[in-house]
């Protein structure tokens, strides 16, 4: 693949060239722009019947649509479904399936991403993207809420939607032991044209690559802001120092974090933004940090409704007859999770209980009584089990590692949901 330099990096999320307030007008570095295959189903989301009046649908706190009056004539369904992100295969983070698509709204509905609360990148470099029919990603304009820290856009057409991070900050592992080693890597965001050619608010994207290709952006001060250990610096394939190796104590004596620190400095680039002067969002100085979980050999984390907790006081796990089986509990068996993926290799298990996926199940003690919640429910409408999230097996060997993300029910009737959480699984447990 042939790269044509030019000034620098980043987008104007428009195909109307508008002049630089500065008087200078960055051109960015562009490549093929890449087609992806639709996302899978991880849930069913949320669904609302909006009329000509107008309304909102919200998943979570995670996704929020809002409907002005008149965008639509009649009652028409709409939905919020999560999906595997095939924009960033390697990211926990979900793509949004929005419904009814086809419908071209008469005024634009507003969507609006809650950023994660525990994440540590930077919103400078935030923006929206949808999925074209022929596959590929498109960057839009994007408004960031700094107060909120929200990010949205407008449209008049649905598909599947994500947010990303212009330039971000990667590491290999969430966690490490004694002695081990995480590579990080910056990455920035490469434009799939300079022009759209369908979409007059959008632009295709091309690749995530190693940061440097701009000659805009400038890295430094790669450092470590707590925690024990040691950083290393690298220079990456578009040489510079975009690279870098964390080296774990040799002794760990308790789990802690450490959290790492690197700035990125563009002189010019920005991310179309109506809230920000002249419309263009720019960049400046971007401080990247990221969290490194120093781990004792083996562990069991579980997240649930934002609170971490120490489950790692009775591991199990083991791979038998072609499934992979985990469990644990704390020290007083308030909390008990059990994890079961029908097969026995890495890689991503979405809920269901078939071959190839994951069943969840959580007891949690409240009130004095034990109250089940699981990956799936009984869809009252035609009598159907609905499942949702997703289990990610990154080694089997010696030990049994790996995520889960997503939803988790309860129901203490016949059918559907009285209780969802969102909740996030770390485990690290000695194979059987």
């Amino acid at each position: 693949m042939k790269y044509i330099l030019f000034l620098l990096i980043f987008l104007v999320l428009s195909c109307k060239k508008d002049k630089d307030p500065s008087g200078e007008e960055p051109v960015p570095v562009f490549s093929d722009p890449i087609k992806r295959e639709k996302g899978t189903s991880l849930g069913d989301g949320v669904t609302k019947n909006i009329g000509a009046s107008g309304g909102f649908l919200e998943l979570g706190q995670q996704v929020r649509l809002d409907v002005p009056p008149g965008a639509v004539d009649e009652p028409t369904l709409f939905r919020i479904q999560p999906i595997s992100n095939t924009h960033d295969e390697l990211s926990d983070r979900p793509a949004y399936r929005l419904t009814p698509e086809g419908l071209i709204f008469k005024k634009p509905v507003k969507i609006t991403f809650n950023h994660d609360p525990l994440d540590s990148g930077n919103p400078i470099s935030r923006m929206i993207a949808f999925q074209r029919k022929d596959g590929v990603w498109c960057g839009v304009s994007t408004a960031l809420e700094s107060d909120t820290k929200h990010v949205s856009t407008t449209t008049t057409h649905f598909s599947d939607w994500v947010w990303l991070d212009r330039v971000t900050l990667r590491k290999d592992k969430e966690s490490v032991g004694s002695g081990g080693e995480v590579k990080l890597k910056l990455m920035e965001q490469i434009l799939g044209a300079l022009n759209a050619n369908n979409h007059i608010d959008s632009i295709p994207l091309a690749a995530l690559e190693d940061i440097g290709k701009s000659k805009d952006l400038v890295v430094k001060n790669w450092k470590i802001i707590s925690g024990a250990g040691k950083l290393s610096p690298k220079i990456n394939s578009s040489m510079v120092l975009g690279d870098a190796i964390y080296y774990a104590p040799h002794n760990i004596t308790k789990a802690e974090d450490v959290e790492i620190q690197v700035e990125v400095e563009s002189k010019n680039g920005y991310v179309s933004d109506p809230k920000a002067p002249n419309g263009r969002r720019k960049f400046g100085k971007l401080i990247l940090l990221t969290k490194i979980r120093l781990e004792k050999e083996t562990y069991f984390y579980l997240t649930i409704g934002g609170k971490l907790l120490d489950l790692s006081g009775g591991l199990s796990g083991a791979i038998m007859g072609g499934q992979i089986s985990v469990g644990s509990q704390d020290e007083k068996g308030n909390h008990q999770v059990t994890l079961f993926c029908m097969g026995a290799e890495t890689g991503s298990y979405p809920g269901g209980n078939a071959a190839g996926q994951s069943f969840l199940g959580i007891s949690i003690l409240e009130g004095g009584t034990p109250k089940m919640f699981a990956n799936m429910y009984l869809e009252c409408s035609n009598g159907e089990h609905k499942f949702g999230g997703n289990t990610r097996i990154t080694s089997t060997r010696g030990f049994i590692t790996g995520t889960y993300n997503g939803p988790v029910y309860y129901s203490n009737k016949g059918c559907g949901i009285t209780e969802r959480r969102d909740v996030k699984i770390d485990f690290k447990i000695k194979s059987l």
